[in-house]
């Protein structure tokens, strides 16, 4: 991937300054089969660029109530400090969408080009072209699906743009529009996606590269539909497209590791351990996941997120994997930079944001309102705490290489170290979807498909989506707390419409924090509700700008439109909200 990137940059200097790449490509490029791949190749490359996968965190995650600024942030980062001050102005560099449109026109491009070249190379073949069709339609779809999350509307556009200027004069189109057309483009390609690509020398569990979660596959397109179908409110929908992942991932399993039929362990799926699998859920549901135990705490979160990444779990995952050698590497830097432990940047491994102080301090406070009992080993394979007191952390989950939680602690009311190995090549993977995302989603589309009446009133058909909305949001909650899971299919939480919306909610932090997700599902929620109540309840992250961060209204949960592109394109409207935002306090708020 990196060589075709390469490939694409490099050379041909003067050549370079006639036209842009892309003109040139249409006329003396687009002859053959692997030109066509390496152009694919070359747009998840530019998807692991640092603008890209910080965009993932800063939108995603930074506005929720799980990140607070960390070690000189407010000096040196001052975007991110006055984002975390709820200071968004037009100004701010993560107002720009450059790298996210850049994907998109590349996909694009290949969606016109690909046909061209299947007709002249009889080796590219049509399966092959629809392939690559449904490919590229994906990671288009999921740039755009983060772009209306984290402004709302934005330009839409299906066609390769050759020219810049061609971008920057299209008007917005709405957050339901975008929804919509982008969930018709990956339902009308779907079934053309692989199902699963030919192994690599380096492929397979553990080693460093997966052809089969780090490119899109057909499992991918599902995880992503029952993302979108969520935030459409449509939950037959969501529930179809889960129950397709788990049905694969149940039959790559089944495949895969056979020969381990009847056996308690799953070893091939980690060369460093075997872990068990998880047991079944109180109504019978089976998932092949990856279990913790008591004398393994980190067992999981090495397999999804230590050493090389691309685990069983993983759907969609881009891959920065450490070959030996600088050369054909690229340095994922993001995750170091904004959560820590990056070599470079000093700070005793300390990121430009860091833990909400609550969340480092839920365990020895005993509040556990993030965490679910002392015994929750996301706890430890998430946060580093800096004293003995857990009164300040710093973020480990998907940063270091390996997670060394054991048991035992200076601290009585905790029964677990924090520990982990951090080694200087910054080969952390970005996970897009794993298995356990899906399940909270689909136990959330279960759950909202009752009524409290229906409930009450012992409706068969809504206690049967009770049952199943358990059982999904049980087995992942119970392969994280390795004792004292204090849930069963007698809890409230199972019975209780009310407690099993709280307890999903409060599941998917837990399982998910700090990738990307939290404050995405804070404004899915408030568009579902129409209330600003969550929100508005997350408290000030900065001293002295008061005690609560303000939430005016909806539009006040999307970022502004960059000052340049207002510049460039007369089409796009600042939203009114920022609109008299004054460019001199900037620096003086």
């Amino acid at each position: 991937m990196l060589l075709c990137a390469g490939l694409m940059l490099s050379a041909c200097g003067d050549f370079l300054e006639i036209k842009p790449r892309d003109i040139v490509t249409e006329d003396n490029f687009w002859n053959e089969k692997a030109d066509v791949e390496q152009m694919v190749l070359g747009c998840y490359t530019a998807m692991q660029s640092d603008a890209f996968i910080k965009r993932c965190i800063v939108w995603g995650e930074l506005r929720s109530e799980n990140i607070y600024p960390g070690a000189g942030v407010e000096n040196d980062e001052d975007d991110l400090y006055q984002a975390l001050r709820e200071n968004l102005l037009s100004t701010n560099k993560y107002t720009d969408w450059a790298s996210f449109y850049y994907v998109i026109n590349k996909c694009n491009t290949i969606i016109r080009m690909a046909p061209e070249v299947s007709a002249v190379d009889p080796s590219y073949n049509e399966s092959q072209l629809k392939a690559t069709i449904a490919e590229m339609t994906a990671l288009r779809s999921l740039c755009y699906f983060y772009l209306i999350r984290a402004f709302d509307e934005v330009p839409f556009y299906r066609e390769g743009i050759q020219k810049e200027e061609e971008v920057q004069r299209l008007p917005v189109s709405t957050f339901d529009y975008i929804l919509n057309e982008i969930i018709n483009d990956l339902e009308a390609v779907k079934s053309d996606a692989y199902v699963h690509y030919s192994k690599g020398n380096n492929d397979g569990d553990c080693k460093m590269y997966n052809t089969n979660c780090n490119r899109i596959t057909r499992t991918a397109i599902n995880a992503m539909l029952a993302d979108m179908y969520l935030w459409k409110g449509n939950y037959d929908k969501v529930i179809e497209c889960a129950d397709a992942v788990l049905a694969q991932k149940r039959a790559d399993y089944d495949e895969e590791y056979s020969r381990q039929t009847g056996q308690s362990t799953i070893s091939s799926l980690t060369g460093s351990s075997s872990p068990k699998l998880t047991d079944p859920a109180p109504n019978g549901l089976v998932v092949p996941l990856y279990a913790n135990d008591n004398n393994n705490p980190s067992a999981a979160a090495n397999a999804i997120f230590g050493g090389y990444g691309n685990s069983f779990e993983s759907i969609f995952e881009l891959s920065f994997n450490w070959t030996g050698s600088t050369k054909d590497y690229v340095e994922s830097t993001a995750l170091g930079t904004l959560y820590g432990n990056y070599i470079d940047k000093g700070n005793n491994g300390a990121g430009f944001l860091t833990v909400n102080q609550s969340i480092v301090n839920d365990i020895t406070s005993s509040s556990m309102t993030y965490f679910t009992n002392p015994y929750d080993v996301r706890y430890y394979n998430s946060i580093k705490p800096i004293d003995e007191n857990y009164g300040e952390g710093t973020i480990i989950k998907g940063v270091v290489y390996a997670y060394n939680a054991s048991s035992g602690s200076s601290n009585a009311k905790i029964p677990f170290s924090t520990g982990y190995t951090t080694l200087s090549e910054q080969s952390r993977n970005w996970i897009f979807y794993r298995l356990t995302d899906v399940m909270l989603m689909e136990a959330e589309a279960y759950v909202m498909k009752t009524t409290d009446d229906g409930i009450t009133d012992g409706n068969a058909e809504m206690k049967e989506w009770m049952k199943k909305a358990f059982d999904l949001v049980y087995l992942v909650g119970k392969r994280s707390v390795v004792l004292s899971y204090p849930y069963s299919a007698t809890s409230p939480a199972a019975t209780n419409r009310g407690s099993l919306i709280a307890l999903i909610a409060r599941e998917r932090n837990s399982e998910l924090m700090f990738e990307g997700k939290r404050w995405f599902d804070l404004v899915r929620e408030a568009r579902r509700s129409g209330s600003l109540t969550a929100i508005r309840a997350i408290p000030s992250k900065v001293t002295g700008s008061g005690s609560s961060l303000s939430f005016p209204n909806m539009e006040s949960l999307y970022w502004p439109y960059n000052k340049q592109e207002l510049k460039k394109n007369p089409n796009i409207k600042q939203k009114s909200i920022y609109a008299n935002e004054a460019e001199e306090t900037f620096k003086s708020n």
